[in-house]
């Protein structure tokens, strides 16, 4: 008996230690170097989004920064979306600093009125996955205009 609350014991100390990601490590998954000119990056990016789903509120061009989102579903948590954010800037001749953040948000109704919670995604695969879709893209532009 003893043995098995020191194992249950043990677990949930282990489960307890996950630590939160610095934001140098998020900064990493987030942020991407891609091969090109910032014209293509931009329309590429913009491209890809829209691919994925999301509805495009706003872009500025000089800036360089694209925000989209995707409609609100029901769900057993509440009423949730994703918005997405990208920030590009020309670096060099041939090179462009991308960085993409993605947030989930869920809000959630009661007698003491509504909440929201956001969520900051930080899946690798997710974002390994946007970029290669996006350097996809401003390869094809590059392509076309030859």
């Amino acid at each position: 008996m003893k043995r098995s609350f020191l194992i249950f014991g043990i677990i949930f100390l282990l489960a307890g230690c996950v630590t939160p990601m610095s934001a140098m490590q998020r900064r990493s998954i987030e942020s991407r170097e891609l091969e090109g000119n910032y014209q293509d990056a931009f329309k590429a990016t913009l491209q890809v989004f829209q691919d994925y789903g999301y509805i495009i509120k706003d872009s500025d061009h000089a800036s360089g920064v694209i925000h989209g989102e995707t409609g609100i579903r029901q769900s057993w948590f509440g009423m949730q979306n994703y918005e997405i954010t990208a920030t590009l800037e020309q670096f060099g001749n041939n090179v462009v600093k991308e960085r993409i953040s993605l947030v989930k948000k869920v809000k959630t109704s009661s007698q003491y009125g509504t909440q929201e919670d956001s969520v900051i995604i930080d899946d690798p695969d997710l974002f390994q996955r946007l970029y290669n879709d996006i350097q996809k893209e401003m390869f094809i532009r590059k392509n076309l205009s030859k």
